[in-house]
């Protein structure tokens, strides 16, 4: 789910609203109770609490993260450890001390747990890999040492638990991010490879729509001078075409944006259709059910594979006539058929048994053409076939492909 500039504002300003209350209330508490300055203790509290102080609020209030973060509050961890190591050798001199086990300042464990659980979510590797060992210690030692008894154990048992908790909840959220990040470039990748199949289906219908009309134009120059301007004028006006659709994909790709927005309905696959260059053939389109209301995927969808077949048709289709492309839109799936009556190319006599028409969706293929918009076609549910289109007397005369796609599609990658 995709959050609103206005939601991400509001949950930064929580982010950092809520640490600094925390912190505001404990170092309340701990005036009000007199915690930093009681049992002669009050310089080495109030030593380690500013420590711990000067690195949290400046992490909170300017959102730090990196090496910035995880160093300083490896130092704040570092002071901690060393004034409770100094007073556990002062408690041992000084018998006043021995009562202080009963006293603990609630501002320093608060801003240690803030710290772990920001370092953890934004820290460096490194840094935080030092970090949050010597948090935690910090904060678990404390309370022990003075004293080890029932009530210093109870305190360190519930710090080590909150601290716990804020320690998961910041690698919780740091695994979040780095999974986001891989879902966004996978997603990036995704759109980089659809675009680079995109631009081989038009270039590649483009371009042997361009070969065609030249072979024409060579045949006929002698006889038709008119043809041939015809023809030319055709080829100038394809190789635009052809041009302005790879600058918009090549365009979109440097820009590393998404696919343009397109209307749902079939008004592409009948241009494609009725704009069709099939010297000596006739295009035939049909359409049935609620075609206007057909999803821009499943149209976008259905268009690459129309553009594929009428590609190959013009490659494969010796003595071609007649090309049909019929589209049948219901409530829940959608059908496309395009039928030639071409006469495929003479098999491979080199041991291969298979003609260009059936390498076009061969196994074997390279990934491009019909195999490829078969796995986009499975991916989404649906089912993609190809195969010779005539039965009894017409056998071995004409080709289909069928495409079927259920609606609403199935997140399809392609």
């Amino acid at each position: 789910m995709l959050r609103t500039p206005r939601a991400a504002a509001v949950g930064r300003f929580a982010g950092g609203a809520l640490p600094l209350c925390a912190l505001g209330l404990a170092l309340l508490v701990d005036l009000g109770a007199g915690s930093l300055s009681s049992q002669g203790a009050g310089a080495l509290l109030y030593l380690s609490a500013g420590a711990a102080a000067v690195v949290v609020l400046p992490a909170v209030a300017l959102r730090l993260r990196g090496g910035p973060l995880a160093w300083p509050a490896c130092g704040a961890a570092v002071v901690s450890l060393a004034c409770s190591a100094l007073l556990g050798a002062a408690a041992g001199e000084d018998s006043a001390l021995d009562q202080a086990s009963d006293v603990y300042a609630l501002f320093e464990p608060t801003a240690l747990i803030v710290l772990l659980a920001l370092t953890a979510r934004r820290g460096s590797r490194a840094g935080t890999a030092v970090a949050l060992p010597l948090l935690m210690t910090a904060v678990v030692l404390r309370p022990l040492v003075i004293d080890v008894d029932e009530g210093s154990s109870v305190v360190a048992l519930i710090l080590t638990l909150v601290a716990s908790g804020a320690l998961a909840g910041g690698l919780t959220g740091r695994l979040v991010v780095v999974s986001r990040r891989q879902r966004e470039e996978q997603i990036r990748l995704e759109q980089r490879l659809a675009f680079a199949r995109d631009l081989h289906d038009f270039v590649a219908h483009h371009i042997s729509g361009i070969v065609v009309q030249a072979q024409g134009a060579r045949a006929v120059a002698a006889k038709r001078p008119q043809a041939v301007a015809d023809a030319l004028e055709l080829i100038e006006s394809t190789g635009a075409e052809a041009l302005t659709a790879m600058r918009e994909m090549v365009g979109a790709l440097r820009e590393d944006t998404g696919p343009r927005n397109r209307a749902p309905g079939t008004d592409g696959i009948r241009a494609l259709a009725e704009e069709a260059v099939l010297p000596g053939a006739r295009v035939q389109f049909t359409e049935s059910g609620p075609a206007a209301g057909l999803p821009a995927d499943a149209a976008h969808l259905v268009e690459r594979v129309v553009m594929e077949a009428l590609t190959n048709v013009r490659r494969h289709a010796r003595d071609c006539t007649a090309v049909t492309v019929a589209l049948d839109v219901s409530r829940r799936r959608v059908t496309a058929h395009i039928t030639d009556d071409g006469h495929p190319h003479p098999p491979d006599t080199t041991g291969g048994g298979h003609g260009p028409r059936d390498k076009a969706v061969a196994p074997a293929h390279g990934g491009y053409g019909l195999r490829g918009l078969r796995e986009v076609a499975e991916a989404a549910g649906g089912t993609l076939a190809a195969g010779p289109a005539g039965d009894g007397p017409a056998a071995g005369r004409g080709w289909q492909v069928s495409l079927r796609l259920p609606l609403p599609l199935r997140q399809v990658r392609r």
